[in-house]
C-alpha cells in the first residue's frame, strides 16, 4: 500500500482541489459553467485518446469524489448531462472505437480481455442478461419510458467491466489505482472536516452559498444535529468506510512485519478515516461498520495469527478516541468563535435510538408497499422503471403534497429494489457474483485482495437500506475488487 509522502498522491489532490474549485465557480457562474463542462470533457476525451488508461483513471477519481456526479454539467431546454456521464461515455466510446479497430485489422472477432482467464467472466455474463431482461421488462410492462430509463441508466456502469478490465492488468496498474484511491479518499475526509468547521464556526458570515453548492450538485447533505454541531453526510463517503477496512488489514500486516513506520501513518489514516463515518450520522454506514469490523477480525485472524489480529483490533478503539478528539477540536477550535455548544455524549446515542426521524420514518413507510410490489411477480421482477406510491415524511414531498403520498422508481431498500426489477433470479445472479469475489478475495489471504472483499461485505450489508449495489458507486466499487481479485487468484503478486 503507497505511503502518503509519496509526491504522485499530493499532486492528485492538487488536481482534485482545482477541480472542486472550478465546481463552485461553474455552479454559481452558470454560463461559465456550461463552457467548464466541455473544457473538461475534451480534455478528457483528448487524454482518453492518448492513453485509454487515463481516462479511466479520472473516471474513477471523480467518482470517489462526485457522490451523484453532478459537479460539472450541461443544461439545456430542461435536459442535464453530467460530467459522469461524459466522462463515462468518453471511456466506452473510445474503447470501443479501439475494439473495432482491432476487428477490422484482424478480419476476426477479437477476444474480450475480460473473457481472457477471468473466473467472473461468466458471472458478469448472466448478470447482464438479467439486466437487459429488466430493460425488456419494464418495457413489456408499459413503464413510462422517463422512468426506466433514468432507472436503467446506473446499471449502464457495469459496461465498465471491459475497458477497467483491459488496462488493470500489471502491478503497476494497481499501484496507480492506489493513488488515485488515496488521494481521493484524503481529499473527501479533508473536505468533509472543512464544511464541518465551516458551518460550526459560520466562516463565511453566511453558509448558505456553501450548503446550496453541496445539496444542488448532488454532492451530500448538511443537516444541524445539535447547537454548533452539523451532520455532515456525502453519498461518496462509502468509499471512506470500505478504505477504513482496506487500511486496517495493512495495520495487521506492519504488525506483523514490524513496521512502525507503515504503521504509524495506516494508523492516523484509519482514525481520520473512522472520523468522517461517525461524522456521517449515516445509521447504514455505521451497520456497515459493525459488520465490516466482525468480518476484518475474522480476516486478520486467518491470515495473520491470533496475535497479530488481537493487536490489531486493540487499535481499534484507539482510533474511536482520536476520531471523537479530531471531531470535536474542529467543532470547539475557538477560532473564530464557534456557534454554539452540544451534548458530545447524546449525539450518537440519540442518532441510533431516534426513530421519528423523517428519512428513516419514510424508508420504514416504504417496505410494506415495497414488499407487496416484489410479491406481485417475485420471480421475473416488474422491470427498470416500476413506480411505487408510499407515504412519505420528507418536508420536501409535504411542500406539494399534504397528505405525503409520494411515487417513485427510486428505493432506499437496495437489495430489495433489484428484487423488484430483476426478479429473484437476477437478484440470485447479483449476490452469485459477489459473493464469488469475496470468497476468492478472502481465500487468497493476501491483505490488498482480502481488504477489498470485506469492503464488499461491506457495501451488502450497507446495500440493505441505501441504494449502492444499483448505483454507479457500488457498481464500480465492485467491478475494480472483482478485477483486482481475478488478477490475484491468477497469482499475481499485487500487495
Amino acid at each position: 500500500m503507497k505511503n502518503l509522502s509519496n509526491r504522485k498522491i499530493v499532486q492528485i489532490i492538487l488536481f482534485i482541489f482545482l477541480a472542486e474549485l472550478l465546481s463552485i465557480f461553474a455552479y454559481f457562474l452558470p454560463n461559465f459553467g456550461q463552457i467548464a463542462f466541455f473544457i473538461i470533457a475534451l480534455t478528457v476525451l483528448i487524454l482518453t485518446l492518448i492513453k485509454l488508461e487515463y481516462g479511466i483513471w479520472i473516471l474513477l477519481a471523480e467518482l470517489i469524489i462526485g457522490s451523484k456526479g453532478y459537479l460539472f454539467y450541461f443544461e439545456h431546454s430542461g435536459i442535464i448531462i453530467s460530467i459522469r456521464i461524459a466522462i463515462w461515455l468518453i471511456v466506452m466510446a473510445v474503447w470501443l472505437g479501439g475494439f473495432l479497430t482491432r476487428l477490422a485489422k484482424e478480419k476476426q472477432l477479437p477476444k474480450l480481455e475480460i473473457s481472457k482467464k477471468n473466473n467472473y467472466f461468466y458471472y458478469f455474463a448472466i448478470l447482464f442478461l438479467f439486466i437487459a431482461w429488466g430493460a425488456i421488462n419494464g418495457f413489456l410492462n408499459h413503464h413510462r419510458f422517463n422512468d426506466l430509463f433514468f432507472d436503467l441508466n446506473g446499471w449502464f456502469y457495469f459496461a465498465l467491466i471491459f475497458p477497467i478490465g483491459e488496462v488493470l492488468r500489471e502491478k503497476r496498474d494497481i499501484y496507480r489505482l492506489e493513488e488515485i484511491f488515496l488521494a481521493s479518499t484524503i481529499w473527501l475526509s479533508f473536505k468533509t472536516f472543512f464544511v464541518l468547521f465551516a458551518f460550526s464556526h459560520d466562516l463565511f458570515g453566511s453558509t448558505l452559498e456553501l450548503y446550496q453548492w453541496i445539496r444542488n450538485t448532488g454532492v451530500g447533505e448538511i443537516t444541524q444535529i445539535q447547537g454548533g454541531f452539523y451532520r455532515v453526510f456525502f453519498q461518496s463517503h462509502i468509499f471512506i468506510l470500505i478504505g477504513f477496512f482496506i487500511v486496517l488489514i495493512f495495520m495487521a500486516e506492519s504488525i506483523k512485519n514490524k513496521n512502525k513506520k507503515n504503521l504509524y501513518w495506516q494508523f492516523s489514516l484509519a482514525s481520520v478515516f473512522l472520523s468522517v463515518i461517525l461524522l456521517s450520522f449515516s445509521r447504514s454506514f455505521w451497520v456497515g461498520l459493525a459488520v465490516g469490523l466482525f468480518a476484518c477480525f475474522w480476516a486478520a485472524l486467518k491470515i495473520f495469527g491470533t496475535n497479530t489480529g488481537s493487536k490489531t483490533f486493540l487499535l481499534v478503539p484507539a482510533a474511536a478516541i482520536i476520531s471523537a478528539i479530531l471531531i470535536i477540536g474542529i467543532v470547539k477550535f475557538p477560532y473564530p468563535k464557534p456557534l454554539g455548544g452540544f451534548d458530545a455524549a447524546s449525539l450518537f446515542s440519540d442518532r441510533v435510538s431516534q426513530t421519528d426521524e423523517a428519512a428513516i420514518s419514510s424508508r420504514w413507510q416504504l417496505l410494506p408497499p415495497l414488499q407487496t410490489a416484489i410479491k406481485q411477480n417475485f420471480i421475473l421482477g416488474q422491470g427498470f422503471g416500476a413506480n411505487i406510491t408510499y407515504e412519505s415524511k420528507d418536508p420536501r414531498v409535504l411542500e406539494t403534497n399534504a397528505d405525503g403520498q409520494y411515487t417513485t422508481y427510486a428505493f432506499e431498500w437496495g437489495w430489495l429494489d433489484i428484487w423488484l426489477k430483476l426478479g429473484i433470479f437476477g437478484l440470485i445472479s447479483y449476490l452469485a457474483l459477489m459473493g464469488k469475489i469475496i470468497y476468492d478475495g478472502l481465500k487468497t489471504k493476501k491483505s490488498l485482495s482480502s481488504g477489498l472483499a470485506i469492503g464488499l461485505i461491506v457495501l451488502a450489508a450497507v446495500s440493505f437500506f441505501s441504494p449502492y449495489t444499483n448505483h454507479p458507486l457500488g457498481i464500480g466499487y465492485l467491478i475494480i475488487a472483482g478485477v483486482i481479485i481475478n488478477l490475484a487468484k491468477g497469482r499475481h503478486n499485487l500487495d
